[in-house]
């Protein structure tokens, strides 16, 4: 069990890092994928933007959610499609 949360944990965060690039290049927008432990967000994997106002979080799931200072500049179609492709490998 612990080696197949690992490896489905290992195949999110490949395929976060590969689609949070083309958002980033196509859109401008930086996501993060952060895994939930309890009240706490831990960074696992994106491009990480600072700034003064609160990042939006988008959960996938009770353990990963993604953040972004800008998630409203991604068009609703495509916030879908990344939503719905992520969630076949978070779990959900």
């Amino acid at each position: 069990m612990e080696k197949e949360t690992s490896t489905s944990k290992k195949l999110l965060i490949e395929e976060f890092t590969r689609l949070s690039d083309l958002i980033k290049s196509k859109y401008g927008v930086s996501l993060w994928l952060v895994e939930i432990m309890g009240k706490r967000h831990s960074y696992v994997a994106g491009h990480k933007e600072e700034s003064f106002l609160p990042p939006q979080v988008i959960h996938l799931n009770e353990r990963f959610a993604i953040v972004s200072n800008n998630w409203n500049k991604i068009p609703e179609r495509e916030k879908k499609k990344l939503l719905e492709h992520l969630n076949k490998f978070s779990g959900t």
